[in-house]
């Protein structure tokens, strides 16, 4: 039968260890637990150079499961991949560090089917855990996309989310290029009449790597900031690049702002309690702060060759 749903799992962060792919097993098992009703078919895709370090029982968990083995190295090429394998109109997207909600695949679908006008849908992403760091994090990293309830956003999120196939073929993925850039796709499917949708019950518990991790992440996102303003002129103030490394100071102010405004309208979603957020503002003075290095090398024409994010 012709399936209703696509789901590609990549790994974009970590390729070639062990540990990626051991944390596939809890990812695919949730996906065989799902509560969906119509048909879905499940394929990883990994590339051809790391054919012999994926595990050999994945397909016991999940038996429907398909590997396809890619030339690219790159996710966003990864996920290209997919798109070009896939059966459903509908192509949904998961990390494979990201552990769904059984019902994760059913609130997605639907979403898009209660909203014809909505070209992508992105879920909520959480690290889960109980301690204060963790919780925080979640906040100030994951939820960029996340408005609180379900309705239109800006922004969509790659570890979470489903697209229309026909989006996809007409904007794929933007290949050769950091993946922390979605403001780039999302921003050429808006411009070209598509409405992106978040779904707060679509879910998934994300990995935490540490703090490590996530001076990796802000760096990242600080390299990003730049660059999506250097490749598209259009963008939101685009025009401070031509400030050079002055614009830093600005854009290391708005990112402040801005993850204060999220931890202000969200902290009760990420299980902070109100005493929690004047620890949780600290946090993303330092978060902010930390995305510095990227900037500068975005400002000098480099890209972030040290990084487990491909």
């Amino acid at each position: 039968m012709m399936p209703d749903v696509s789901v590609v799992i990549v790994a974009d962060y970590a390729a070639g260890e062990a540990a990626t792919y051991n944390s596939l097993r809890p990812v695919l098992q949730r996906l065989a637990e799902q509560t969906f009703t119509g048909e879905a078919e499940f394929i990883v895709v990994e590339s051809e150079r790391f054919r012999h370090r994926l595990p050999g029982d994945l397909t016991t968990i999940l038996p429907t499961l398909r590997i396809v083995l890619a030339e690219g190295q790159d996710s966003f090429a990864l996920r290209n991949v997919g798109t070009q394998h896939a059966a459903a109109a509908i192509v949904a997207f998961l990390d494979a560090d990201c552990v769904p909600e059984r019902d994760w695949l059913h609130w997605l679908v639907a979403a898009l089917a209660q909203h014809q006008e909505v070209a992508v849908v992105s879920g909520r992403t959480t690290y889960g855990g109980n301690g204060l760091l963790t919780r925080t994090l979640s906040l100030l990293s994951r939820a960029y996309v996340d408005r609180g309830g379900p309705g239109e956003v800006r922004h969509l999120s790659y570890n979470n989310a489903a697209f229309h196939t026909n989006v996809l073929l007409s904007h794929p993925f933007p290949t050769s290029t950091n993946p922390f850039v979605s403001a780039l796709h999302a921003g050429a499917i808006l411009q070209d009449g598509g409405h992106l949708w978040f779904e707060p019950k679509a879910q998934v518990t994300h990995a935490f790597g540490g703090w490590t991790v996530e001076c990796d992440v802000s760096r990242n996102a600080g390299w990003a900031t730049v660059a999506i303003r250097q490749m598209d002129s259009q963008a939101r103030l685009a025009r401070l690049v031509s400030l050079g490394h002055g614009a830093i100071p600005v854009f290391v102010l708005i990112s402040l702002l801005r993850s204060w405004g999220r931890v202000l309208r969200l902290w009760h979603h990420y299980g902070l309690a109100w005493y929690e957020v004047p620890i949780a503002l600290g946090v993303a003075a330092a978060t902010s702060v930390m995305q510095i290095p990227g900037m500068r090398a975005a400002l000098r024409g480099r890209t972030i060759a040290d990084t487990p994010y491909r």
